[in-house]
């Protein structure tokens, strides 16, 4: 009777850290999904101007701005700051038994929900400047709307591959 307690209790166990596992794996790969969906979306308007041909001097505006959105908001702003914060929620979904933020773990990793109320603040107020942002960018004209895309793209491909690559950690 003992060995049949202590295999009921190693499998709750087990069971518990593939709720953990998958948990965690949903905020980080629920985040991935949303940036690659963003990808594909700035990707293909970027292409249909790349398609249209560029000027010299929009092709320099090209090269320049998508160096400064992967060095500021990839590097700098997701890989440096965001990200970590993100792994950091995804880990600590691990062990919660709450069910809803299990199934809204992309939104807690995010820190849009259950954060304390300064970081529930900073989240909704930077996803309402990326609103604001896309609705200011396609007010642009061609060829510079595009170009904007492309370089958005490249910075959320940046972000993806910190994602993927810090959070092996939280799904260690």
């Amino acid at each position: 009777m003992e060995i049949v307690d202590r295999t009921v209790e190693t499998e709750r166990v087990h069971a518990g850290s593939a709720a953990d596992l998958a948990s965690a794996a949903w905020a980080l790969g629920g985040v991935c999904l949303l940036f690659a969906a963003a990808v594909v979306r700035l990707s293909a308007r970027g292409l249909e101007t790349l398609r249209g041909g560029l000027e010299p001097w929009e092709w320099g505006g090209l090269l320049l701005l998508t160096l400064v959105f992967v060095v500021g908001e990839g590097w700098g702003a997701l890989q440096r700051r965001w990200v970590p914060r993100l792994v950091d929620r995804a880990r600590a979904l691990r062990g919660r038994e709450d069910v809803v933020l299990r199934v809204l773990a992309p939104l807690y990793g995010m820190s849009l929900i259950a954060a304390p109320p300064e970081r529930l603040l900073r989240a909704w107020a930077g996803s309402g400047a990326v609103v604001t942002a896309i609705l200011v960018v396609r007010e642009f004209p061609d060829p510079w709307r595009g170009i904007v895309d492309r370089a958005v793209a490249a910075a959320l491909v940046w972000g993806m591959g910190a994602i993927l690559i810090k959070g092996r950690h939280a799904l260690a």
